[in-house]
């Protein structure tokens, strides 16, 4: 789990829904960024659970590089990703854990999940395509897989390599389109296995460098995955997208038929 400015009550939820998984046999990396004001928290729950590891970053790395620095500390088979302000669903380790077991040709393992607001109201839905070639074909045009979902088996990702700690937006979509391009398989649970925070002008986090990095990666490695027709409608999609100014851009995020194509429910 990276940490760097998220509020206490938001990670109190986020590690305690961790530390009450129904899977148990784990360890839990936390890594904070200087000048964090939770260590005290951190510590505290280090005493109470022997599971827990804390490392400071002596210098901010940003979030590739801290999430880099947790998984080299990792000894375990899978590796869970965990965000310091989404919770987990109580059952997600052991859901994955047994699906990773009894599925070896399956490299990484996600789920849908549940949309809550600033209030920790539940408003909505998003669902993910569940088969590998399924979610191959739809990472064309979106994201069908929700990275703090994400558990993955440790040497298929020692073997294609860590996040791109150059890149400070979109460096999971990147990872992902790599194990695409070397033949590895995807699979999405379709269960709400976490509950992911939407707080109001989410769209504005996403700035111009995000979606140039997407269409770079996408540049990078289409070639290994899809027909060069299918890579033409991808590269110009989102060639288009990274030069739609801002403002607008936020705007069109939100329109309802861009939320049917992301398969986002709002109840």
């Amino acid at each position: 789990m990276p940490v760097y400015k998220e509020s206490i009550e938001v990670l109190r939820e986020s590690i305690e829904s961790v530390l009450q998984q129904t899977y148990e046999n784990y360890e839990f990396v936390i890594v904070a960024e200087p000048s964090n004001a939770n260590i005290t928290l951190f510590d505290d729950i280090k005493k109470r659970d022997k599971r827990v590891k804390v490392i400071r970053n002596k210098t901010r790395l940003g979030v590739a590089e801290t999430r880099n620095r947790a998984i080299r500390e990792c000894s375990g088979k899978y590796i869970s990703f965990v965000d310091a302000d989404d919770y987990s669903d109580l059952s997600r380790f052991e859901k994955q854990f047994k699906f990773l077991e009894n599925n070896p040709d399956i490299s990484v393992v996600g789920s849908n999940m549940h949309l809550v607001d600033e209030d920790n109201h539940v408003f909505g839905e998003r669902k993910y395509p569940e088969g590998s070639e399924d979610i191959k074909r739809h990472f064309l045009l979106t994201m069908p897989l929700a990275n703090p979902t994400v558990m993955v088996r440790r040497e298929d990702l020692e073997e294609i390599g860590l996040f791109d700690s150059n890149l400070v937006k979109s460096e999971d979509f990147e990872l992902w389109l790599r194990f695409l391009a070397h033949d590895k398989k995807i699979h999405n649970l379709q269960e709400n296995l976490l509950y992911y925070r939407v707080p109001a002008g989410h769209n504005e986090k996403r700035p111009k460098i995000h979606w140039v990095n997407n269409y770079i990666a996408r540049k990078r490695f289409g070639k290994h995955i899809w027909p060069l027709h299918q890579r033409l409608i991808s590269l110009s999609t989102y060639g288009l997208i990274s030069h739609i100014p801002s403002v607008f851009l936020n705007n069109l995020l939100d329109l309802k038929v861009v939320n049917r194509i992301r398969n986002i429910t709002r109840y």
